[in-house]
């Protein structure tokens, strides 16, 4: 099942398959405009990857303010809708915006509303353009990152986050492994833990039984239960609920850690470095 099949993107479903015919038989070069930042960064490099896979030329645009432009524009935005926004004619103009969305039904018969990201937008319509695409399975995992970099996940469960996160382990496309098992893990996406400590989970994590990972990993991430951040949802995920995928060292809340940073102190230069970062996606289907 693609993206599109997910209740989750119910509302859009139809919206993002137009937009994916228009742009497969858009008759001039596709122009992608982004926001300078992490969100538009991810989301610009998902819709290159099934643009180069569909053989569809175009340019990115990543500014501060963006306006579509005078052709065939896809316009990536920042304010959350409550429904997708009409494709533009004359010229060709697809709207990614924020989307409030019912992510899941409880069982007591409750809609669990969320925001799906641009980012998780621009992957499902990237599966439109490109389905069997090498570079948009490629780039297939960074469907969470949007949501991951929201701060959904600071205030409470993010249903739309795991309904994605459950979508993609189930398809192959990423694992969901605890954290002893990430090969090299940025200490910063998880402050306070004691690397020594770590160092010993990991080497016994082979070992042990289900209950004495439990155990293990309970102990080591004891210490940081009393602190303010992170909240409780981003813990779990933190702790039991790593993602990686094929060919990755470092998980993708490692990798978006060291990026985010990295994206504070590169404030001078952001124009080049959200080109680096996407071409480095594109070239290898990481940011680090």
């Amino acid at each position: 099942m693609s993206l599109l099949g997910l209740p989750a993107l119910a509302s859009v479903a139809s919206t993002l398959r137009e937009a994916a015919l228009k742009l497969r038989t858009a008759a001039a070069s596709i122009t992608i405009i982004a926001p300078m930042n992490e969100v538009g960064v991810l989301s610009c490099a998902l819709l290159e990857a099934a643009l180069l896979d569909a053989s569809i030329p175009y340019q990115r645009r990543i500014r501060d303010e963006g306006m579509a432009a005078k052709g065939p524009t896809i316009l990536i935005g920042g304010i959350a809708l409550t429904a997708p926004a009409a494709i533009g004619v004359d010229p060709l103009c697809i709207h990614l915006d924020p989307l409030e969305v019912d992510a899941l039904v409880a069982s007591g018969g409750d809609a669990r509303r969320g925001v799906l990201s641009t980012v998780a937008l621009a992957a499902a319509l990237a599966e439109c353009i490109a389905p069997d695409g090498a570079m948009t399975r490629l780039l297939r995992p960074w469907t969470l990152a949007g949501n991951w970099l929201s701060d959904a996940l600071e205030h409470t469960y993010d249903p739309v986050y795991t309904v994605l996160r459950d979508h993609l382990a189930e398809a192959g496309a990423i694992r969901v492994v605890a954290l002893p098992e990430i090969p090299d893990v940025d200490p910063s996406s998880l402050p306070g833990i004691d690397p020594v400590a770590m160092e010993a989970v990991r080497d016994r994590w082979p070992r042990l039984d289900l209950e004495g990972r439990a155990q293990a990993l309970c102990h080591l991430l004891k210490p940081l239960l009393e602190a303010d951040l992170p909240s409780t949802a981003r813990f779990e995920e933190l702790g039991w609920h790593r993602i990686i995928a094929v060919g990755w060292e470092m998980d993708l809340a490692s990798q978006l850690t060291g990026f985010s940073e990295a994206w504070r102190v590169a404030a001078a230069n952001r124009r080049r470095f959200a080109s680096e970062a996407i071409d480095r996606l594109l070239r290898t289907g990481q940011l680090t």
